[in-house]
Protein backbone atom coordinates (compact mmCIF):
# COMPACT_ATOMS: atom_id res chain seq x y z
CA UNK A 1 0.00 0.00 0.00
CA UNK A 2 1.62 3.58 -0.89
CA UNK A 3 2.21 5.53 1.61
CA UNK A 4 -0.55 9.02 0.82
CA UNK A 5 1.00 10.82 3.87
CA UNK A 6 4.40 9.91 3.61
CA UNK A 7 4.92 11.08 -0.20
CA UNK A 8 3.00 14.58 0.16
CA UNK A 9 5.65 15.41 2.90
CA UNK A 10 8.10 14.09 0.30
CA UNK A 11 6.67 16.13 -1.86
CA UNK A 12 6.23 19.27 0.36
CA UNK A 13 10.21 19.16 1.64
CA UNK A 14 11.03 18.71 -2.00
CA UNK A 15 8.89 21.59 -2.93
CA UNK A 16 10.36 23.28 -0.40
CA UNK A 17 13.67 22.70 -0.99
CA UNK A 18 13.29 23.50 -4.65
CA UNK A 19 12.29 27.15 -3.64
CA UNK A 20 14.84 27.86 -1.10
CA UNK A 21 17.71 27.09 -4.15
CA UNK A 22 16.28 29.78 -6.26
CA UNK A 23 14.31 32.26 -3.74
CA UNK A 24 16.38 31.92 -0.54
CA UNK A 25 18.26 34.86 1.31
CA UNK A 26 21.45 34.81 -0.04
CA UNK A 27 21.53 38.64 -0.65
CA UNK A 28 18.57 39.36 1.48
CA UNK A 29 15.65 38.41 -0.86
CA UNK A 30 12.91 39.30 1.61
CA UNK A 31 11.18 42.23 2.87
CA UNK A 32 8.20 43.64 3.75
CA UNK A 33 7.75 45.70 0.87
CA UNK A 34 8.93 43.78 -1.91
CA UNK A 35 11.53 45.91 -4.04
CA UNK A 36 9.32 44.60 -7.44
CA UNK A 37 6.51 47.49 -8.69
CA UNK A 38 5.01 45.60 -11.64
CA UNK A 39 3.19 42.35 -12.28
CA UNK A 40 4.90 39.90 -14.56
CA UNK A 41 5.61 36.28 -15.49
CA UNK A 42 9.11 34.85 -15.94
CA UNK A 43 11.40 31.10 -16.29
CA UNK A 44 13.32 31.15 -12.48
CA UNK A 45 16.31 29.11 -13.91
CA UNK A 46 19.26 28.04 -11.79
CA UNK A 47 22.22 25.66 -13.19
CA UNK A 48 25.29 24.67 -11.26
CA UNK A 49 28.04 22.65 -12.77
CA UNK A 50 27.82 18.91 -12.59
CA UNK A 51 23.81 19.36 -11.55
CA UNK A 52 20.78 19.21 -13.55
CA UNK A 53 19.35 22.71 -14.50
CA UNK A 54 16.11 23.44 -11.97
CA UNK A 55 13.45 25.27 -13.41
CA UNK A 56 10.16 27.14 -12.22
CA UNK A 57 8.03 29.14 -13.74
CA UNK A 58 6.97 32.38 -11.48
CA UNK A 59 3.77 34.60 -12.11
CA UNK A 60 3.77 37.74 -9.65
CA UNK A 61 1.02 40.13 -8.77
CA UNK A 62 2.07 43.83 -7.95
CA UNK A 63 0.36 42.86 -4.54
CA UNK A 64 3.24 40.92 -3.88
CA UNK A 65 1.54 37.59 -4.72
CA UNK A 66 3.06 34.65 -6.33
CA UNK A 67 2.33 31.38 -7.94
CA UNK A 68 5.11 28.98 -8.54
CA UNK A 69 4.88 26.03 -10.44
CA UNK A 70 7.71 23.71 -10.45
CA UNK A 71 7.98 19.86 -11.88
CA UNK A 72 9.55 16.60 -9.31
CA UNK A 73 9.57 13.16 -9.81
CA UNK A 74 5.67 13.02 -8.59
CA UNK A 75 4.84 15.54 -11.21
CA UNK A 76 3.76 19.63 -11.76
CA UNK A 77 3.58 21.19 -8.06
CA UNK A 78 2.21 24.30 -7.75
CA UNK A 79 2.25 27.07 -4.97
CA UNK A 80 0.68 30.12 -4.23
CA UNK A 81 1.10 33.09 -2.36
CA UNK A 82 -1.35 35.45 -1.08
CA UNK A 83 0.27 37.94 -0.19
CA UNK A 84 -2.68 40.05 1.84
CA UNK A 85 -3.53 36.99 4.34
CA UNK A 86 0.02 35.54 4.26
CA UNK A 87 -1.77 31.98 3.07
CA UNK A 88 -0.08 29.55 1.17
CA UNK A 89 -1.50 26.64 -0.57
CA UNK A 90 0.56 23.67 -2.67
CA UNK A 91 -1.20 22.32 -5.09
CA UNK A 92 -1.23 18.52 -6.59
CA UNK A 93 -2.87 18.83 -9.97
CA UNK A 94 -2.06 15.16 -10.84
CA UNK A 95 -4.45 14.13 -8.01
CA UNK A 96 -6.27 17.06 -7.36
CA UNK A 97 -5.38 17.55 -3.72
CA UNK A 98 -3.85 20.88 -2.16
CA UNK A 99 -2.34 21.80 1.36
CA UNK A 100 -3.39 24.95 2.62
CA UNK A 101 -1.80 26.70 5.32
CA UNK A 102 -0.28 30.18 6.63
CA UNK A 103 2.95 30.65 5.10
CA UNK A 104 5.49 30.57 7.94
CA UNK A 105 6.91 33.87 6.61
CA UNK A 106 6.75 36.22 3.85
CA UNK A 107 7.94 34.31 0.06
CA UNK A 108 10.07 36.56 -1.37
CA UNK A 109 10.92 36.87 -4.75
CA UNK A 110 14.30 35.88 -6.15
CA UNK A 111 16.62 39.26 -5.76
CA UNK A 112 14.21 40.69 -3.62
CA UNK A 113 16.03 43.83 -1.69
CA UNK A 114 15.31 45.38 1.79
CA UNK A 115 14.71 48.92 2.98
CA UNK A 116 14.90 47.78 6.32
CA UNK A 117 16.32 44.64 7.49
CA UNK A 118 13.90 44.42 10.13
CA UNK A 119 10.96 43.47 8.26
CA UNK A 120 12.63 40.42 6.96
CA UNK A 121 13.88 39.37 10.66
CA UNK A 122 11.23 40.46 13.50
CA UNK A 123 13.35 38.76 16.54
CA UNK A 124 16.13 41.69 15.23
CA UNK A 125 16.68 45.17 16.64
CA UNK A 126 17.65 47.29 14.26
CA UNK A 127 18.65 51.06 14.73
CA UNK A 128 19.13 53.66 12.07
CA UNK A 129 22.07 55.15 12.24
CA UNK A 130 21.71 57.64 9.50
CA UNK A 131 22.52 58.50 5.75
CA UNK A 132 26.17 57.89 4.76
CA UNK A 133 27.86 57.58 1.15
CA UNK A 134 28.99 53.59 0.34
CA UNK A 135 30.38 53.10 -3.41
CA UNK A 136 29.86 56.81 -4.35
CA UNK A 137 26.15 55.93 -3.57
CA UNK A 138 24.20 57.27 -0.37
CA UNK A 139 23.46 54.28 1.91
CA UNK A 140 21.41 54.14 4.97
CA UNK A 141 23.32 52.69 7.75
CA UNK A 142 21.62 49.71 10.10
CA UNK A 143 23.10 48.42 13.10
CA UNK A 144 21.27 44.36 13.79
CA UNK A 145 21.71 43.10 16.72
CA UNK A 146 19.95 39.62 17.04
CA UNK A 147 19.73 36.77 20.01
CA UNK A 148 21.31 33.45 19.25
CA UNK A 149 21.32 30.85 21.42
CA UNK A 150 22.37 30.51 24.66
CA UNK A 151 21.66 33.65 25.36
CA UNK A 152 24.72 34.76 22.77
CA UNK A 153 24.30 38.23 21.24
CA UNK A 154 25.58 38.93 17.53
CA UNK A 155 25.73 42.52 16.30
CA UNK A 156 26.15 43.08 12.17
CA UNK A 157 25.89 46.57 10.44
CA UNK A 158 24.31 47.00 6.89
CA UNK A 159 24.44 49.34 4.46
CA UNK A 160 21.73 49.76 2.38
CA UNK A 161 21.80 51.88 -1.17
CA UNK A 162 19.11 54.36 -0.76
CA UNK A 163 17.26 54.07 -3.98
CA UNK A 164 17.60 50.90 -4.81
CA UNK A 165 18.02 49.09 -1.37
CA UNK A 166 20.66 47.02 -2.18
CA UNK A 167 23.28 46.14 0.45
CA UNK A 168 26.63 47.82 0.22
CA UNK A 169 28.30 46.70 2.85
CA UNK A 170 27.93 44.01 5.57
CA UNK A 171 30.00 43.75 7.89
CA UNK A 172 28.89 39.96 10.06
CA UNK A 173 29.61 39.15 13.19
CA UNK A 174 32.24 36.64 12.35
CA UNK A 175 34.22 39.48 11.54
CA UNK A 176 33.71 38.77 7.24
CA UNK A 177 32.50 41.68 5.06
CA UNK A 178 30.29 41.91 2.43
CA UNK A 179 30.88 44.69 -0.75
CA UNK A 180 28.75 44.96 -3.38
CA UNK A 181 29.61 48.03 -6.20
CA UNK A 182 28.01 48.80 -9.83
CA UNK A 183 30.20 48.41 -12.53
CA UNK A 184 28.63 48.75 -15.70
CA UNK A 185 24.83 48.67 -17.34
CA UNK A 186 24.54 45.68 -19.73
CA UNK A 187 21.35 43.68 -21.36
CA UNK A 188 20.06 40.56 -19.60
CA UNK A 189 18.03 38.59 -21.20
CA UNK A 190 16.37 41.65 -23.40
CA UNK A 191 16.45 43.23 -19.91
CA UNK A 192 18.00 46.73 -19.20
CA UNK A 193 20.35 46.01 -15.71
CA UNK A 194 22.98 47.20 -13.62
CA UNK A 195 26.20 44.97 -13.12
CA UNK A 196 27.27 44.72 -9.10
CA UNK A 197 30.17 43.16 -8.40
CA UNK A 198 29.80 41.48 -4.98
CA UNK A 199 33.15 40.07 -2.79
CA UNK A 200 32.83 38.84 0.40
CA UNK A 201 36.34 38.83 2.64
CA UNK A 202 36.73 36.85 5.37
CA UNK A 203 38.40 37.25 9.24
CA UNK A 204 41.85 35.89 6.93
CA UNK A 205 41.55 38.54 4.74
CA UNK A 206 40.65 35.91 1.69
CA UNK A 207 37.90 37.07 -0.14
CA UNK A 208 35.70 35.41 -3.46
CA UNK A 209 33.66 37.39 -5.98
CA UNK A 210 30.04 37.15 -7.65
CA UNK A 211 27.99 39.08 -10.23
CA UNK A 212 24.24 40.17 -9.68
CA UNK A 213 22.22 42.20 -12.17
CA UNK A 214 19.59 44.23 -10.97
CA UNK A 215 16.90 45.05 -13.42
CA UNK A 216 16.29 49.23 -13.76
CA UNK A 217 12.13 48.72 -14.33
CA UNK A 218 11.14 45.55 -11.95
CA UNK A 219 14.05 47.01 -9.44
CA UNK A 220 14.80 43.09 -8.62
CA UNK A 221 17.74 40.84 -9.51
CA UNK A 222 17.48 38.88 -12.36
CA UNK A 223 20.40 36.92 -12.48
CA UNK A 224 22.85 36.02 -10.08
CA UNK A 225 26.85 34.21 -10.73
CA UNK A 226 28.39 32.73 -8.04
CA UNK A 227 31.95 31.98 -7.15
CA UNK A 228 31.31 27.92 -7.38
CA UNK A 229 29.85 27.94 -10.86
CA UNK A 230 26.06 28.25 -10.41
CA UNK A 231 24.02 30.67 -11.95
CA UNK A 232 20.17 31.48 -11.14
CA UNK A 233 18.19 33.85 -13.43
CA UNK A 234 14.80 34.97 -14.38
CA UNK A 235 14.50 34.23 -18.73
CA UNK A 236 11.62 35.45 -20.72
CA UNK A 237 10.03 37.77 -18.06
CA UNK A 238 7.05 39.08 -19.65
CA UNK A 239 5.60 42.21 -17.70
CA UNK A 240 1.94 42.11 -17.36
CA UNK A 241 -0.69 41.42 -15.66
CA UNK A 242 -1.10 37.36 -14.86
CA UNK A 243 -4.75 35.38 -15.37
CA UNK A 244 -6.72 36.02 -12.42
CA UNK A 245 -7.52 31.93 -12.44
CA UNK A 246 -3.74 31.23 -11.86
CA UNK A 247 -4.60 32.33 -8.11
CA UNK A 248 -7.69 30.37 -7.66
CA UNK A 249 -8.48 27.00 -6.14
CA UNK A 250 -9.91 24.27 -8.43
CA UNK A 251 -13.63 23.63 -7.42
CA UNK A 252 -12.81 19.77 -7.28
CA UNK A 253 -9.52 19.68 -5.71
CA UNK A 254 -9.83 17.80 -2.18
CA UNK A 255 -7.88 19.10 0.90
CA UNK A 256 -4.95 17.05 2.66
CA UNK A 257 -4.54 17.82 5.96
CA UNK A 258 -1.21 16.94 7.10
CA UNK A 259 -0.58 16.50 11.46
CA UNK A 260 1.48 20.09 12.23
CA UNK A 261 4.68 18.34 13.18
CA UNK A 262 4.91 17.07 9.38
CA UNK A 263 4.16 20.70 8.42
CA UNK A 264 7.07 21.91 10.73
CA UNK A 265 9.47 19.39 8.89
Amino acid sequence: MVNQSGDMNYEARRMKSAIVLLICSMLSLATDAYAFSQSFSAEAVQTAPGMQPTHMKLHVLQDKSIRIEIMTPPGVIVQQYFADSGLMRILYPVRKEFIEQKAPAPLSMPGDVVMNPCDNMPDAICQNLGIEEINGLPAIHWKVTRQGPNQQVFIMEQWLDQQRGITLLEKLPSGASINAKMTAKENVNGREAERWEVTMTSVDGKSQSGTRWYDVELGITIREAFPNGSVRELQNIVVNEPDPALFSLPKDYKKIHIPAQSQGR
